[in-house]
């Protein structure tokens, strides 16, 4: 049987992992804008190339299946601000429009664009279930930015499926490693949120069912089975790094979060019968060597 063709756009940590964990099973080909940074290997072909260029037109062609995944370089803090907002839009929007406009001049039309794309989109100050098929309000500049990236691929008449997922933590994404040398840690008004995270193997697994199911139009919260507060999360990577956690630092610029706020995954494993296989963070951090 033929592999198919994968190209990933924005080859970062989680087109590396997807390219470790199913390099067997597809041809994969990675675009990224800066040469990788050993140890970094892949066992893939990583072209470096802005995904605006033009000569991405060849590679397009070349794909049966794009996934969508640059990373805007933004890291821990959690705010949100104008300059979030404007580095989202360069990198998420801008890089999407530009892309689907290639794919429609050129008539280029792979079986599926997939999206890798955040439960960011749904609003931190209003409460309840958040499924998929719910209508979202715009309450932050970088939110709206995630929701037109969005309708920028539904509306370009590709055959789509965007995969909403929570925070993501695994290898490269340890957050101990984020708090590196800091020697505290700041709470907010926002610790009792429950979290939405998920380990970026088990987003590469869900991308390996979309492709095989060949399910099309399609959204997709993509989080595992945990429930636990920040301030929980917090706590135990304040005990693991041994900083403190200090009562102070400013509010988020839209509000507390909703305790009672949800994002469900069940569409997830009914619809495309996956199984979130890998460890909770809980449980990822008590394994993961505390700082010393």
């Amino acid at each position: 049987m033929t592999r198919r063709r994968v190209l990933v756009l924005g080859y970062g940590r989680l087109g590396l992992a997807f390219c470790r964990l199913y390099h067997a099973g597809y041809r994969i080909r990675g675009i990224k804008r800066t040469p990788l940074a050993p140890p970094a290997d892949a066992p893939c072909d990583v072209v470096c190339l802005p995904i605006r260029d033009a000569a991405l037109q060849p590679h397009l062609a070349w794909a049966d299946v794009v996934i969508f995944s640059p990373a805007s370089g933004r890291t821990g803090g959690g705010g949100e601000t104008e300059e979030d907002a404007a580095r989202y839009r360069e990198t998420y929007l801008g890089n999407m429009e530009c892309v689907t406009a290639l794919m429609r001049q050129e008539a280029i039309r792979p079986s599926v664009v997939i999206l890798v794309g955040s439960t960011g989109v749904y609003p931190r100050s209003t409460g309840g279930v958040w499924t998929e098929d719910r209508t979202i309000p715009v309450e932050s500049p970088r939110q709206e930015v995630l929701l037109q990236t969005e309708r920028a691929l539904t509306r370009s008449g590709l055959p789509y499926v965007i995969l909403r997922c929570g925070g993501l933590y695994g290898e490269g994404r340890d957050p101990l490693g984020w708090v590196g040398q800091k020697k505290e840690l700041v709470s907010t008004d926002k610790a009792e949120e429950v979290l939405s995270l998920v380990h970026q193997d088990d987003v590469c697994g869900v991308i390996d069912r979309v492709i095989a199911t060949g399910v099309t139009n399609e959204v997709f919260n993509v989080r595992d089975d945990s429930a636990f507060t920040r301030r929980a999360l917090y706590a135990l990577i304040a005990a693991r790094a041994g900083v403190p956690i200090v009562d102070r630092g400013p509010a988020p610029p839209v509000g507390p979060a909703s305790p009672d706020r949800r994002i469900p995954n069940d569409k997830v494993k009914t619809r495309l019968a996956y199984r979130f296989s890998r460890p909770p963070i809980t449980d990822y951090l008590t394994a993961t060597p505390a700082i010393s």
